[in-house]
């Protein structure tokens, strides 16, 4: 009987062991789960990154005191800080740390938000009453404004091989350098984290024409856009305009379309290609003379500044005050019952979004001369070092640092 109520008491306590052992891992799973969905660890982190950046503040209003002494004093030379760069700030905040690279900026002796706009590091600063600075273009330029904005421009040389069939025309010389012009700029977009700006008026006379001479009919075609894009970056900074830009601002969705076999007129969604057609088509184009990678050209459209009406002066005029001028942007025209195709980049012209054909599918010798939009891209920490204008006007535009 001894041994048997030994035995009893040994299972109860096995039993209770493994009881406890389930509820303890019961407890620890609640307590992970309630420790990851309460946030805990965002919590913490948020509260480290806070402390920091009201230590960076205090750190900052103390240099910036011994700024202004030095300067009253005659020992100084500058106003207050403005840094954008890492180590910049890490001279003036020793403490500043890495990971925070970008999400701070100084701006008027004050920390605002860098260039790394991004949540929830964004929205912990806002919590602070800390955004973008007060002189920000993000906070101060609207589209439509018209903004001096001065860039260390480059000079583009055309290569040896490409000279056949682009080049700059100069007072009815061709000319393979094209160099900087001091334009005026418009803002183009501004969607609180970046600003868009395009210059005010077309720049340059650039040809593009076909070469058969040198067995590449299709070059000006395909690689125009390419071309124009990057003497737009060398002399500017930037890029050349585009479609979906000037759709994006004019607030339209145009309906591409081409002519199926039975001579009706297709309409498709925008962005629809050649390839798109051929296959609900069925057409076979085995023989047609056509570039490479041409099932990827867009399908062609067009419109008239009367056709912009979710827009208002302002937005059309910037795009189509200017006529004659390229859009890096290829497309193709397709009539599928005439067994033709034309393949031209789109420009625009005549208070319209047209085109030039630049690749005949026949014998021709075709060429065009338009000019250019440059478009560049300011992030939210560059800011306005005038502040007396409104961007109203030419004469009263705002004054980029």
């Amino acid at each position: 009987m001894k041994n048997l109520k030994n035995s009893k008491t040994s299972g109860i306590s096995l039993v209770a062991l493994i009881v406890t052992i389930i509820v303890l891992i019961i407890l620890t799973a609640a307590v992970i789960v309630t420790f990851m969905e309460g946030g805990i660890i965002e919590k913490a982190k948020e509260a480290v990154f806070k402390s920091d950046i009201r230590t960076y503040q205090e750190i900052l209003a103390v240099k910036n005191a011994e700024k202004q002494i030095e300067l009253a004093t005659g020992n100084g030379e500058g106003g207050l800080y403005n840094e954008t760069d890492y180590d910049k700030i890490k001279e003036i905040i020793p403490e500043f740390k890495e990971e925070y690279k970008d999400l701070i900026a100084i701006s008027n002796g004050e920390i605002v938000l860098g260039t790394r706009s991004e949540d929830p590091y964004s929205i912990w600063l806002a919590d602070l009453g800390i955004g973008v600075a007060k002189t920000s273009v993000v906070a101060l330029l609207e589209v439509g404004d018209y903004v001096n904005y001065d860039i260390p421009g480059g000079t583009y040389e055309i290569p040896a091989e490409d000279r056949r069939w682009i080049y700059n025309n100069v007072n009815g010389e061709e000319s393979y350098e094209i160099g900087y012009q001091d334009i005026m700029w418009k803002v183009l977009k501004n969607d609180g984290t970046e600003v868009t700006l395009v210059s005010e008026e077309s720049v340059e006379n650039i040809y593009l024409l076909i070469d058969d001479a040198n067995a590449g009919k299709s070059r000006a075609y395909l690689n125009g856009p390419d071309r124009l894009d990057a003497i737009c970056e060398t002399v500017y900074g930037g890029r050349n305009l585009k479609v979906e830009d000037v759709n994006e601002v004019l607030k339209i969705e145009p309906k591409p379309s081409y002519y199926n076999s039975e001579g009706t007129q297709v309409y498709k969604e925008l962005g629809a290609t050649f390839g798109d057609a051929i296959e609900e088509d069925g057409y076979d184009v085995s023989g047609w003379d056509k570039p490479e990678n041409y099932e990827n050209i867009p399908l062609y459209y067009s419109y008239t500044k009367s056709d912009c009406v979710n827009v208002g002066e302002t937005e059309k005029d910037m795009i189509f005050a200017q006529d004659n001028y390229w859009l890096s942007s290829s497309s193709i025209i397709v009539y599928f019952n005439h067994v033709y195709v034309e393949y031209p980049l789109l420009v625009v012209d005549n208070d319209s979004l047209t085109q030039w054909e630049l690749y005949p599918t026949g014998d021709g010798d075709l060429y065009d001369v338009c000019g250019l939009r440059p478009v560049v891209t300011l992030s939210a920490s560059t800011q306005i070092a005038d502040v007396t204008g409104d961007g109203s006007s030419a004469d009263n535009a705002w004054q980029l640092k």
